[in-house]
């Protein structure tokens, strides 16, 4: 773990979210959040979905965010996250996000989704 934390602290993404992982496995939530988000904030898409799912799912304990749910499902989906886009065409069919009938047909990529959050 020592050689995993001096990583992240150095400043690689991906050691940044086995740390969040790890401190999620441990239910150190808070601590788990802080690297998922560096990690994503660093350019992991992974992170990105990631962070996506404890926004949507409620953070283990807490309410669903949904608009933090659908900010990072939108970074990953831009990153390139093809299950980020799922779930995003997902809660905005079930109206999580915004009803499905609000998007118009020619949208076609999520930063037009974030668009329309707006």
């Amino acid at each position: 773990m020592a050689l995993v934390e001096k990583a992240a602290r150095q400043g690689y993404a991906y050691a940044m979210y086995k740390l969040g992982e790890t401190h999620y496995k441990r239910k150190e939530y808070e601590r788990a959040v802080e690297w998922f988000t560096k990690a994503a904030e660093a350019g992991l898409p992974t992170a990105m979905f990631n962070l996506g799912q404890r926004f949507y799912s409620g953070m283990d304990a807490a309410a669903p965010d949904y608009p933090a749910a659908v900010d990072w499902f939108t970074r990953a989906a831009d990153a390139g996250d093809g299950r980020a886009a799922g779930i995003l065409a997902n809660m905005y069919q079930v109206g999580n996000g915004r009803a499905w009938y609000d998007i118009p047909a020619t949208a076609t990529s999520s930063s037009t989704f974030k668009t329309l959050l707006s």
